[in-house]
């Protein structure tokens, strides 16, 4: 009878049964190195990963090498910040934007490796930045900047000809009308539609912002377009209508919450051509 020991259970046992020079298994000892990365870039202050950080470059050039990846990271952060809001940009320069960026960087800095993801609550951070008070619309035109690049990202609307067949055969109060994941509503008390595409040019007329701040808020309505994301401004009426379908429990409900005046079969007609439906599903509670 073989004397041989038994062969590991699974493949976690596998690894854990391989082990390097020393009895440090070679697998772990790349984790170690991984996470000494991630703590010396991403943490408070070089050199806090302590003696695992030296082992990212050897004995000689560790610091330099970690503060490469420190610079480079935040480069790449201030980047996707630029990026995720335009409007930002162009109120207060990319230089000013960039700033903030390395800034909120190093106060909150990713928790995900994709950096493309950095950023989204870069909106509320700036609310506890006393210097840019002075401009209290720039918070509502950072989120509604936010909710256009989220949108991008969203899993597409899934509305196919079997939730229209059932809209067409079914009573509205047991159906239920759920929103494709691709679109936002941001609320303001400041115009932040018309801010944002006064923002959008070359050269933004100076004296059109200023006309427009003296004018009232605005709800933007933001959805995933073909292009990227679109971005229009909703009239209390389609805001009431579209609360309504977040927060009843049938398509029935939501039209007794809207006026009289709102006509749903036109809403319908466009929110199809755009996939703002995500699904309209039976409500057998």
């Amino acid at each position: 009878m073989s004397t041989d020991p038994q062969p590991p259970r699974n493949f976690l046992h596998r690894v854990g049964s391989r082990r390097g020079p020393g009895g440090i298994e070679p697998r772990a000892r790349e984790a170690r190195r991984q996470q000494a990365l991630l703590q010396a870039v991403f943490g408070p202050a070089a050199g806090e990963a302590g003696a695992d950080a030296v082992a990212l470059a050897g004995p000689a050039g560790a610091e330099r090498g970690v503060r490469a990846y420190r610079a480079n990271a935040a480069a790449h952060a201030s980047d996707t910040i630029r990026a995720r809001y335009p409007t930002l940009v162009a109120m207060l320069g990319a230089p000013t934007v960039g700033a903030l960026a390395s800034r909120h960087w190093m106060e909150h800095p990713p928790v995900r490796g994709d950096l493309a993801q950095f950023g989204g609550d870069f909106a509320d951070w700036m609310e506890g930045i006393p210097e840019l008070a002075v401009w209290p619309w720039l918070t509502d035109c950072a989120r509604l900047d936010n909710a256009a690049w989220e949108v991008q990202f969203a899993p597409p609307a899934a509305l196919g000809d079997e939730d229209l067949r059932r809209l067409a055969s079914t009573p509205p109060e047991r159906l239920r009308l759920r929103l494709a994941p691709g679109t936002r509503v941001v609320e303001s008390s400041w115009p932040i539609v018309t801010l944002r595409a006064l923002h959008a040019g070359a050269e933004p007329d100076a004296d059109a912002i200023g006309v427009a701040l003296t004018g009232p808020g605005e709800v933007a309505w933001v959805w995933r377009h073909e292009t990227g994301s679109a971005v229009d401004r909703l009239d209390p009426a389609h805001l009431d209508w579209l609360r309504a379908l977040r927060t009843t429990d049938n398509l029935a409900a939501a039209l007794d919450q809207v006026p009289e005046t709102f006509e749903p079969a036109a809403w319908l007609q466009v929110a199809v051509s755009h996939r703002w439906i995500d699904t309209i599903e039976p409500n057998d509670a």
